[in-house]
């Protein structure tokens, strides 16, 4: 049983209320794309789009601008800046540029065409081909939107370079071969009369299957399961919603046709947000599922990789998704001073002043998501608000065999003013810095990652005895995807589906399902069955009941039977402050806590300091909620129910 308090009282109250937007009628005009009666209907072949470019798309009589927006989107926006309100962000997006220039920070190269196309100051254009140089295009979405903006202004040499630059790096071997390039290929493209069409077309047929048709279909898939994917917060922080989305926003332009509406993933994403909003609401954070994982990482609040931030706006005004628009402010409202201005250009391209926000507050306090997994659970929408989350169902599928994936079944969280029970697994470069480990090198192959961050024992889940497991590939070698210690693993080796009564590989598998869920105003429940995350042979049964008894109590309940008695569960629970037993402890012994090691970036080495491990007495201990230098004003205390003290041993491990 865990039970959470904090300093100080609050209440709550449960809230069924429908989310109902109204829109007047648009005082300012909108840009092409914002009205899908300007666009045509998709060209399918059966249910999926066809690579087609009608013979009068701007793509096909190589018209420019076609990337963000078109050529007659500039009368508009001229128009729009009539408006004071869009007056009022166009300036905070030239102060920005001027604030970042006057101290010899890069800018945005989107910001720099824009402002030169609605202001005629040649010094923007100037700023621009000064930074983007055509040996070194880049895959990132205001490259190309600004090269095509300004595509007109560069004389023909200047072109060419350009072509001949993109051409190069999207070729097999060149820097961007294998990023997705449907957008900047469409920049330079000349309608088939170009010296380098014939590869770029290629190129963007390849692309348009792959980047536009295929992920797009993939995050669908998983919007239907009401947002995630196999990134999880990635979904809506980097590049699996990005990439996609101007790939889609891109060739809408391109072709006239409406791939944006045949797009549903971006439609999910403010929800999805307000849903994991974590209740401190300084810095504006979510708590994040699967790659991106950690304790406290608030810089995927946005889509804000390239200044990608600003295409949300685009999904709010099509949508009317007043929620979406409540985010954005929010996110306004607690960006430092040196960052300010942001979401400026966004606003100024698609923002419609005249939409409503709408009460974030009004939205259930707990909801399930099937496809990707997990139950996030709240007892309101205060500062001082309990937060949960339990996690069970598919693992992520990014990078490769195991990739950045975690295997973190059967796994939750807790938060009151402040992190409590955490998610320690870190499984990018940037969370391992954030958490302080010694990674070794960077990347997914650091052994922060690969031989801890994504392994269950980083993860408040269940481990089973010591045992490890070691992938082979077709040739039987050995591959680094190696389970360690009793955990669970992301990929299944080819022998393990007929050993789980299947006739081959299984797609689009759930290694873990919630099995059941409800919600009520006194409690949340939910249960998870792991069985198919754990190597065959391991485990016969585990299964895993999570209760949320409202306001600040939780009931966990794991039902695990293995096959061998000498294997036996470990529970898990991860904090950020060490936690005390309420019985004593007794620090172990080198001989009792066994090898320790200590990776110095070449190899592993005797820990010259070992310990770390200590005995804990009694059947509870607590918790304090807060980082490792700053103490929090919540506390989490944790008594065992079953088994009973004499039945099993409690173990408590940190330090260096």
């Amino acid at each position: 049983m865990v039970h959470t308090a904090g300093r100080d009282a609050f209440s709550c109250a449960v809230s069924t209320a429908l989310l109902v937007s109204s829109l007047a009628a648009a005082a300012v005009p909108q840009l092409l794309i914002i009205d899908s009666g300007k666009l045509a209907p998709v060209t399918m072949d059966g249910d999926s789009p066809r690579f087609h470019i009608p013979a009068g798309s701007r793509l096909a009589r190589n018209e420019h601008p076609r990337i963000v927006l078109v050529k007659e989107d500039l009368a508009a926006l001229r128009q729009r800046l009539r408006d004071p309100l869009i007056a009022k962000e166009f300036a905070a997006m030239k102060a920005r540029v001027a604030y970042r220039h006057g101290r010899g920070w890069p800018t945005s190269p989107l910001a720099e065409a824009l402002l030169y196309k609605l202001t005629g100051e040649a010094t923007h254009l100037q700023n621009l081909l000064k930074t983007m140089r055509p040996e070194k295009p880049s895959f990132l979405y205001g490259w190309a939107a600004a090269l095509d903006l300004v595509w007109d202004d560069l004389d023909a040499d200047t072109q060419r370079a350009f072509s001949d630059g993109v051409t190069a790096a999207v070729r097999k071997g060149g820097s961007l071969y294998w990023r997705p390039c449907l957008h900047l290929c469409a920049a330079v493209y000349e309608g088939g009369k170009g010296p380098n069409d014939a590869e770029l077309l290629a190129r963007m047929k390849q692309d348009h299957q792959r980047y536009l048709v295929d992920w797009t279909r993939k995050l669908d898939g998983w919007a239907a399961g009401r947002g995630g994917s196999d990134m999880s917060h990635g979904y809506n922080g980097e590049h699996a919603y990005w990439e996609p989305f101007c790939h889609v926003i891109a060739w809408s332009h391109a072709t006239g046709e409406d791939y944006i509406g045949w797009a549903q993933f971006p439609k999910y994403q403010s929800a999805f947000y307000f849903y994991h909003l974590l209740p401190v609401m300084k810095p504006l954070a979510v708590e994040k599922i699967g790659v991106t994982r950690t304790v406290d990482d608030p810089s995927a609040i946005t889509p804000t990789h390239a200044g990608a931030n600003g295409l949300v706006f685009l999904t709010h005004s099509r949508e009317n998704d007043g929620l979406g628009l409540t985010w954005m402010d929010l996110f306004r409202e607690q960006e430092p001073a040196w960052n300010r201005g942001r979401d400026a250009m966004g606003r100024v391209l698609w923002w419609n002043p005249e939409q409503q926000p709408l009460d974030y507050t009004t939205l259930p306090k707990t909801r399930l998501f099937p496809t990707s997994g997990h139950v996030v659970m709240r007892s309101g929408w205060t500062p001082g608000a309990t937060f949960a989350t339990f996690r069970c169902g598919r693992f992520g599928q990014i990078d490769g065999y195991w990739g950045r994936n975690n295997a973190d079944n059967l796994s939750f969280t807790i938060r009151k003013h402040g992190p409590l029970a955490i998610d320690s697994g870190p499984v990018h470069s940037q969370n391992v810095s954030i958490l302080g480990f010694r990674a070794g090198r960077h990347g997914e192959s650091a052994r922060a990652i690969a031989d801890y961050g994504r392994q269950t024992i980083a993860h408040n889940s269940i481990t089973i005895g010591d045992q490890e497991f070691t992938h082979m590939d077709w040739r039987g070698n050995p591959r680094s995807a190696v389970v360690r210690r009793g955990g669970q693993s992301v990929p299944q080796q080819k022998e393990w589906w007929q050993a789980w009564g299947f006739d081959g590989p299984q797609r689009e598998f759930q290694e873990g399902r919630i099995t059941a869920y409800r919600t009520h105003p006194a409690f949340d429940y939910a249960c998870g069955d792991a069985f198919h995350s754990y190597p065959p042979g391991w485990v016969e049964e585990i299964t895993r009941q999570f209760i949320y008894i409202k306001p600040d109590v939780f009931v966990v309940y794991d039902r695990v039977t293995v096959p061998d008695g000498k294997e036996q569960p470990c529970w898990l629970l991860h904090s950020l402050r060490e936690p005390r037993s309420r019985g004593a402890e007794r620090a172990l012994s080198p001989d009792e806590i066994g090898p320790q090691f200590l990776w110095d970036g070449k190899q592993a080495n005797p820990h010259p300091n070992p310990g770390g491990h200590f005995a804990m007495g009694g059947d509870s201990f607590l918790v304090e909620s807060g980082s490792h230098t700053e103490v929090g004003k919540g506390w989490l205390m944790v008594r065992t129910l079953f088994p009973k003290v004499a039945a099993c041993e409690r173990r408590k491990i940190g330090g260096q």
